[in-house]
């Protein structure tokens, strides 16, 4: 009875308690074939959200940890992605109204949200909604979002500022703000957009993000690009977890974050869903929704 009470609660840790000696070697070969890729992105994925690269490495590891114990995938990586990133800068963007530190703090609590609604789900069994959502729902949603995410970071690629937050806007200004690029900063991200691409073409196997990462932080570092006008990650220079202070947090824009929260966990989780399910057909065991 309670080998099956743990099973329920915290499936992985039962997997882990099973392990076998022989999927070490592979299972660190896969380790670190995920770090190589995800930390990079992570940074990328920050970036996105409007939180610095500090967070973005946190949010990478802990819930890949936590699920570790949680989760019933055995494939599932779970962490931040460019839909809840950019979804999230959405919400909470307009909020913050350019101050960076309410934009941050209400970041950790929509985050909150989002969790409490998937732990809410979850106690009344309401997995059962992964299945009234199809996929052509979900690429529709997920093309919306890799629209808004490629007008929304076009500016930092070719280096100009936009004045507008709306999409459409941005869209509309784009052949005007395309004169007032910033030609080292188009240069550098042309030069990582061919480091991509070559990687993933010479070597299909190799991180082509870490690769891309490493070469022009290098890069950055020894021709001292920031003094062309190329701006560089920054923003927290400590060790240890990134630290919040609440002085300023209003309470009442919590409400304007609740119906957001419930949206972003719906989807994450559909999504969710169907990627673990499609790993659990294929290796022959199943995954509980909820």
């Amino acid at each position: 009875m309670q080998w099956t009470s743990l099973q329920n609660v915290a499936p992985g840790l039962t997997n882990l308690l099973a392990y076998e000696r022989s999927w070490l070697k592979p299972d660190i070969r896969a380790g670190l074939s995920v770090a190589a890729v995800a930390l990079p992105v992570a940074i990328a994925y920050a970036e996105l959200a409007g939180v610095s690269a500090i967070v973005g490495l946190y949010s990478c590891i802990l819930p890949m940890i936590a699920y570790a114990i949680f989760g019933s995938s055995r494939q599932l990586i779970v962490g931040p992605d460019a839909a809840t990133c950019a979804v999230i800068a959405a919400v909470v963007t307009p909020l913050a109204a350019g101050n960076t530190e309410l934009h941050w703090q209400l970041t950790i609590v929509m985050t909150l949200m989002m969790g409490t609604w998937c732990l809410i789900a979850s106690r009344f069994r309401l997995g059962a909604i992964a299945d009234l959502l199809s996929r052509p729902i979900l690429n529709g949603l997920l093309n919306g979002v890799a629209l808004t995410i490629i007008v929304n970071q076009i500016s930092k690629v070719l280096g100009y500022t936009s004045p507008s937050s709306e999409l459409i806007e941005r869209i509309l200004a784009l052949p005007e703000n395309l004169l007032s690029s910033h030609w080292p900063t188009m240069g550098i991200s042309l030069l990582t957009l061919l480091i991509l691409l070559g990687v993933h073409y010479a070597r299909p196997n190799w991180p082509a993000p870490l690769f891309a990462v490493v070469l022009t932080t290098a890069l950055a570092w020894a021709a001292n690009l920031p003094r062309f006008g190329i701006e560089t990650v920054s923003g927290y220079t400590g060790g240890g977890l990134p630290m919040v202070s609440w002085p300023d947090f209003k309470p009442g824009l919590l409400r304007d974050l609740v119906i957001p929260a419930l949206n972003l966990a719906v989807v994450s989780f559909v999504s969710m869903m169907l990627t673990a399910r499609s790993f659990a057909a294929k290796n022959g065991y199943e995954v509980d929704a909820d």
